[in-house]
């Protein structure tokens, strides 16, 4: 059993990393959302497998009360990153917009009337 619980602490670990890694990344450079994601998904799936293998009445209160908080930072963690990808949505969109509004701008001369 005490093996399941370094093995689920491990992987609770790995995605704190994985999350705090995207996080500091620069999301101006390109980035295979993707591949994160998907990663991200297997990951999550390998912890609730290993959850379903533990007797959690066997793990002691402290132990829960800690993996619990490492669960909960993850979920704070998720809270940030996405404000920060909702953020990078909107510079997008309005780069986007501002693109637009230049091209429109640029139809509207007529430089035959130029000498």
């Amino acid at each position: 059993m005490e093996k399941l619980i370094l093995l689920f602490e491990e992987f609770i670990l790995k995605a704190i990393v994985m999350t705090e890694t995207m996080m500091a990344r620069d999301f101006s450079e390109e980035i295979d959302f993707d591949h994160f994601t998907g990663n991200r998904e297997r990951l999550f799936n390998v912890i609730e497998k290993i959850s379903e293998q533990i007797n959690w009445d066997e793990v002691s209160v402290e132990k829960k009360t800690e993996l619990n908080r490492q669960i909960e930072f993850i979920k704070k963690l998720d809270e940030k990153l996405l404000t920060k990808l909702q953020e990078h949505r909107e510079e997008i969109r309005s780069e986007i917009e501002k693109t637009v509004r230049q091209k429109d701008n640029i139809k509207g001369y007529n430089l035959s009337d130029v000498k």
